[in-house]
């Protein structure tokens, strides 16, 4: 699930310091097997209390690139075996995830799929799709490419026809990435200073250079000591990093201005850089051009865009050493005081931009009959997640799911926690201790994203196997699709329903899975508009959206549900009008929606490993999730089967471009 609001909040200690390891080996053999030995680990002492007690060192590995030769061989062979033995495989299969207080592996290899919807399927593509190896599948990045690469594998050997560009399964975005160049420079007092050895900073839109005269701030954040707007206006504003060290974010209080809105370039100084965000961007003109258009013609709505948007520095945030500050001040950080204006200097910040590949995977199952077959029901996920950290030092795993399970209870999505208390402590270290018995310590920078959306995007293939291979073709059609990039802002969506490979208005409905594997009683799934927190059940599951176009598909959502063999008890607290997390706007059915396509959004909610490195495979409800996998099955078979469309009885958005806001 896309996290735009959840960046807002400051990290944790521990989450603080995130480092990617080598790059492992990525090979696909045969059906579903991956390839990725275990890093040697090394014991190396104690750390301070906030990092905890005990690091590894992974080994140097060498990455290398992805065998499709090895990951589509035999595929008719495969298609007609698993077709003739699936009943049997069901029956016989046996793994982790099915097996009673069984240890579930930290790396596992499962068997060949079967065409029923089964927890060991699941817990086989999820354990070859969450892998470190794919390093977080983020968007414009070559482990997303990898990710999209076993996808389209998948869906070859299934046999659904390709419904991307020219043919074939992909459907291409042009993504760009800005970086900051070496030759970027800042010179002060004489001296000149370096990027990325002096400083840091995310790139700007283009090459940028300012000389102005510098000032002291005081510390980031502080709203209750610092500059008035006249005090920045056209100078660089240098700022001292928070107790605790990343720059972070604040909050304002509702209404109030920004004095440094104004400011020449904002300054924050820390003594350890950590390297800035990859910046990919999606350039859809179609887009583009209709938010501005949308915009224009609405003045008081703002900014169509959303978005918490920048604090000011002119585009310009730098994050620079002690001793880029002390030439820029012309003394020492800590002897300044709040206001000191020193040396007029010069920043010059060159920035290079590179293509960025970046794709989804689009695939149909035609339906049966000769009339509503040119109509679709679309069953969709996000295949990225959000990659690495730069950021030093790197985090032992084990510690921060600890930490997270009693401090950090819903992951990025927790807000101004406290300090844990002397109790917490050792409830913290109790989970640590107790982990420590199951797995070795390991460093880890990787986030995984099994759930988030590693569980929806083997979910979206375990269906349509199920639907290629399985008994019921529906008179629909079905789109399946992988959609890249909604972490960055609902990229592969957004493209898409631009850009549709099928007519837009053959849209039927859309039913987005993304986090469907947790939901467990010891999860904290969200708050509600109240702000009292929900849990999990063995039948819970979160509905977002279904009858906020049409109340009839809402309706079958219901029915179906209770035909099933053990209901769940929907839990719709999250899709309250008004409320804060606004996850209506926050995954992929929202571009849908804006179209006035009917949509479902499932999910099991959120939990203390919420876009963390430890949302990994091993800590996944498989039996809960193919159930979630068999509702949503049944639910597109009965939308695609029903002799009229789904009747859209609500009022459509004013605009595709409009802000959406729940």
């Amino acid at each position: 699930m896309n996290g735009a609001r959840s960046h807002a909040s400051p990290l944790s200690p521990l989450q603080r310091g995130h480092e990617a390891g080598p790059a492992l080996p990525w090979k696909v053999e045969g059906a579903f097997e991956v390839t990725t030995p275990d890093p040697a680990l090394e014991r190396r002492g104690p750390v301070a209390r906030m990092f905890f007690r005990e690091f590894i060192n992974p080994s140097p590995l060498h990455e290398t690139s992805v065998s499709h030769r090895s990951i589509s061989r035999s595929v008719a062979a495969l298609s007609v075996a698993l077709a003739l033995t699936a009943p049997a495989l069901s029956a016989q299969q046996t793994c982790p995830a099915v097996e009673p207080g069984a240890t579930m592996p930290l790396k596992y290899k499962g068997g060949p799929t079967v065409a029923a919807i089964t927890p060991c399927d699941l817990m086989t593509r999820l354990y070859i799709y969450a892998d470190d190896s794919l390093r977080g599948r983020e968007a414009g990045t070559p482990n997303a490419m990898h990710a999209t690469a076993y996808i389209e594998s998948q869906v070859r050997k299934l046999g659904l026809k390709p419904a991307g560009d020219h043919g074939t399964y992909f459907q291409n975005m042009p993504v760009t990435a800005r970086s900051v160049t070496p030759a970027s420079t800042i010179s002060a007092g004489g001296k000149t200073f370096h990027a990325d050895r002096d400083f840091v900073l995310a790139a700007p839109p283009a090459n940028h250079k300012v000389s102005a005269p510098v000032i002291f701030g005081g510390t980031f954040g502080d709203t209750t000591a610092e500059l008035t707007a006249d005090q920045a206006k056209g100078k660089i504003v240098v700022l001292m990093a928070p107790a605790g060290g990343a720059r972070g974010f604040f909050r304002r209080a509702p209404g109030s201005a920004n004095p440094l809105a104004d400011a020449a370039a904002i300054v924050t100084v820390t003594e350890t850089l950590s390297k800035p965000r990859f910046q990919p961007v999606l350039n859809d003109t179609v887009q583009n051009s209709g938010r501005e258009a949308y915009a224009a013609s609405h003045p008081t709505e703002g900014n169509a865009r959303g978005g918490r948007g920048g604090f000011g520095g002119g585009g310009l945030n730098i994050t620079v050493t002690p001793q880029v500050a002390s030439a820029l001040l012309g003394k020492s950080v800590e002897s300044a005081a709040r206001g000191d204006v020193g040396p007029s200097a010069t920043i010059d910040i060159r920035v290079k931009t590179a293509a960025a590949p970046t794709r989804s995977v689009v695939a149909i199952l035609p339906g049966t009959d000769a009339k509503l077959s040119k109509q679709y029901i679309v069953i969709g996920a996000h295949a990225d997640h959000i990659g690495v950290s730069g950021v030093r030092p790197v985090v032992e795993h084990d510690s921060l799911k600890a930490y997270n399970e009693v401090a950090r209870v819903e992951g990025a999505d927790t807000r101004n926690a406290p300090e844990p208390t002397a109790e917490q402590w050792v409830r913290i270290n109790a989970i640590k201790d107790s982990l420590r018995k199951i797995y070795p310590p390991r460093l880890d920078s990787i986030s995984n994203g099994a759930d988030d959306d590693g569980s929806g995007s083997v979910s979206i293939l375990e269906i349509a196997q199920a639907f290629a291979q399985g008994p019921i073709k529906p008179k629909r059609s079905l789109i399946f699709i992988w959609q890249m990039g909604e972490e960055k802002g609902l990229w592969g969506s957004e493209w898409f329903t631009n850009h549709p490979t099928v007519p837009r208005d053959s849209i039927v409905a859309d039913l987005n899975l993304d986090m469907v594997g947790r939901g467990a009683a010891t999860d904290i799934t969200g708050k509600n508009k109240a702000g009292e927190e929900l849990k999990g059940a063995s039948n819970y599951l979160q509905l977002v959206g279904s009858r906020r176009l049409s109340t009839e598909l809402g309706d079958i959502a219901e029915s179906v549900n209770g035909s099933q063999p053990v209901p769940f008890a929907f839990d719709y607290s999250m899709d309250a009008n008004g409320h804060p997390q606004n996850i209506y706007c926050r995954s992929d059915h929202a571009n849908y929606a804006r179209y006035g396509i009917p949509v479902i959004f499932f999910t099991t909610g959120g939990h203390a490993d919420y876009h963390q490195v430890t949302d990994e495979p091993q800590y996944i409800q498989y039996q809960h999730m193919a159930r979630v996998d068999k509702l949503v099955f049944d639910i597109a078979t009965k939308v695609a089967d029903l002799d009229h469309r789904v009747v859209v009885d609500k009022a459509k958005p004013d605009s595709p471009f409009a802000r959406c806001q729940q």
